[in-house]
């Protein structure tokens, strides 16, 4: 059989196929490089909340992130994921209409006029839209195991410093700005001797924009209201409950203050913070899963980043 001519010509156009394969092979699809006026927003944003420039490192963080969304988009729009969802389509209408807001066409119409214009390829909410929709797709066809009661103390025991919560008030007050501070040893008196509650003590105070009744407030939040005086000087007293304490400093002026309750600070045991823990053991493995999948995928690309 190997005489044959057919056959040779066969094995040798077989061995020259293959050796062209592997000296020629066959080019990689481009993905970038990134888009630059996402990259500036991206910068943008981060001077705007940070007070600083992004350095070298976040720069390559966003084009990461960059190249990432646009795999995710491509690999969405190759499975026609744009087709299957109610959300696009209510975007192709909105865009359409406002192209054209005297326009007679039905939803239809204008869906099938916008998919003809791409428009599902240029509009950004789209595009995050079908990002989201790809993440989805990747988690719900690359599923794991749930955590552990293991992985669960594990994450509790490493994070046990996140765990601790703060003393926490129940209280109201009872407010006199700063130009009238001396009247409130008077308004102490008149409130301990006339047995005043706090509703009825406060009535004999100013206005007070933030109000008059907080619930379960750490010092944090105290602080955010009235000024670190007043929570450190709270603090420092150390009321018993059911308690008027003052004058207490603020920002403001002073206060006259009922502490009804005062919550110690303490740990959180694990039972508390279960399902926290659960949640972002979760969401952190749904972000690896996407993670994984987008460096295998991405391994298929010839990856430009500038």
């Amino acid at each position: 059989m190997i005489k044959k001519p057919w056959l040779q010509f066969a094995l040798l156009g077989a061995l020259l196929f293959f050796i062209s394969g592997q000296l020629f092979p066959e080019p990689k699809p481009i993905l970038g490089p990134p888009n630059a006026e996402r990259l500036a927003a991206m910068a943008e944003n981060y001077a705007r909340f940070a007070r600083s420039e992004p350095g070298a490192e976040l720069r390559a963080r966003f084009v990461d992130a960059e190249l990432r969304d646009e795999l995710l988009f491509r690999e969405a729009i190759r499975r026609d994921l744009q087709y299957r969802d109610a959300a696009v389509e209510q975007r192709i209408i909105r865009n359409m209409r406002f192209l054209d807001a005297q326009t007679d066409a039905s939803d239809e119409e204008l869906i099938k006029q916008g998919y003809a214009l791409r428009l599902h390829l240029t509009d950004e909410v789209i595009r995050r839209r079908l990002v989201q929709i790809m993440e989805r797709l990747i988690v719900a066809t690359t599923p794991s195991a749930a955590p552990t009661a293991d992985d669960v103390q594990a994450r509790y025991e490493a994070d046990l410093q996140s765990w601790h919560e703060p003393a926490r008030f129940s209280l109201s007050h009872v407010f006199l700005p700063a130009d009238r501070a001396a009247e409130m040893t008077d308004l102490m008196a008149r409130v301990i001797g006339e047995q005043l509650n706090a509703d009825e003590a406060r009535l004999l105070g100013a206005p007070f924009l933030s109000g008059y009744r907080f619930n379960r407030q750490s010092p944090d939040q105290l602080t955010r209201v009235f000024g670190v005086l007043f929570a450190e000087e709270l603090e420092a007293l150390e009321p018993a409950p059911d308690s008027w304490v003052g004058p207490v400093s603020s920002a403001f002026g002073v206060h006259y203050v009922y502490v009804e309750r005062r919550e110690p600070p303490r740990t959180l045991n694990v039972d508390e913070v279960r399902e926290r823990i659960v949640r972002d053991l979760e969401r952190e493995s749904e972000e690896e899963r996407v993670a994984q999948w987008v460096a295998k995928v991405m391994a298929a690309y010839e990856v430009l980043r500038s």
